[in-house]
């Protein structure tokens, strides 16, 4: 209530307060009648230490800022996953079909071998049957797990990378570095205040 007397009409151009409004308002509901229901929603509130904590908002940023490139690689893991899916559900559907009977039971097989959890029991199983199939599981957990999975990580990386950068340009100079900048910065003004008077002098 504060903040919104103080800053007005200009509370609601900052994001954060905004999510500030939103915990607040749902930690005020009642808890009686059809209401009982988002008294478990006030736990939120313990969300609101994202917009307290400067580096806590920093990463918040970056992950916001990396969400468009982050699209771009969920689509392209789609994609690895339908391709592979297919024919997995054409190589091993009619042997394992509790594995890879229909195209969502290959789709979540598939998504059990990319988190590496018990892969290897299923691919000795199916390699029972195909002594081959060892390719297709290696090739797969090499593109899905290796490399587009890392592509998620690099890509949040450099985001929060490029946001930290930007942060640090934009904070004021501090301890002996700052001070050596201040004085720097002064010389220079000296410099062209004194260029400025030997060119009225001449």
């Amino acid at each position: 209530t504060i903040k919104l007397i103080a800053y007005g009409a200009r509370f609601f151009l900052s994001a954060w307060n905004i999510f500030d409004l939103l915990i607040v308002s749902v930690s005020l509901m009642p808890s009686s009648g059809p209401f009982t229901v988002l008294r478990a929603l006030r736990v939120l509130r313990l969300f609101r230490l994202l917009s307290v904590a400067p580096r806590m908002r920093l990463v918040i940023e970056s992950l916001v800022q990396a969400i468009p490139g982050l699209g771009s690689i969920a689509l392209l893991l789609l994609l690895f996953f339908y391709v592979f899916a297919v024919m997995a559900t054409k190589l091993f559907g009619g042997d394992f079909p509790h594995y890879f009977g229909t195209l969502g039971t290959s789709l979540f097989s598939l998504f059990q071998i990319m988190t590496l959890e018990n892969w290897p029991d299923m691919a000795r199983e199916v390699m029972a049957q195909y002594p081959h199939a060892w390719v297709f599981f290696l090739v797969f957990i090499l593109l899905a797990t290796f490399t587009v999975l890392n592509l998620f990580i690099a890509l949040i990386v450099n985001t929060m990378q490029t946001a930290h950068s930007a942060a640090e340009a934009a904070e004021p100079p501090r301890g002996l570095t700052g001070e050596i900048e201040l004085l720097h910065q002064e010389i220079r003004s000296l410099r062209a205040e004194l260029s400025a008077q030997k060119d009225r002098e001449a």
